[in-house]
């Protein structure tokens, strides 16, 4: 229901780094993420700490098993850091 765009970091701008960071978390009763780890970046820990932040941010409908909301373990996304070009 709810995205927010990672920042991108500016060192990495500087440098013209570009990569992707994989999560895997857990989306709650209440539709918020948590328990979000990182299990895989390119190039490793240069977008880590920005992905985790605005993945914190994301808000989900939940999955309603027997009507009632449940929570949703293993969950993966994938965050994509491109520069955009002039």
């Amino acid at each position: 229901v709810v995205r927010v765009n990672p920042q991108y970091p500016i060192r990495a701008a500087e440098r013209g780094i570009e990569g992707w960071v994989e999560l895997e978390f857990t989306i709650t009763a209440s539709g918020t993420v948590k328990n979000a780890v990182v299990t895989a970046a390119r190039p490793s820990r240069i977008f880590d700490s920005e992905a985790l932040r605005a993945i914190g941010k994301w808000r989900y409908n939940p999955r309603i098993v027997d009507g009632k909301p449940v929570e949703r373990k293993g969950v993966r996304v994938r965050l994509r850091f491109r520069l955009e070009n002039d």
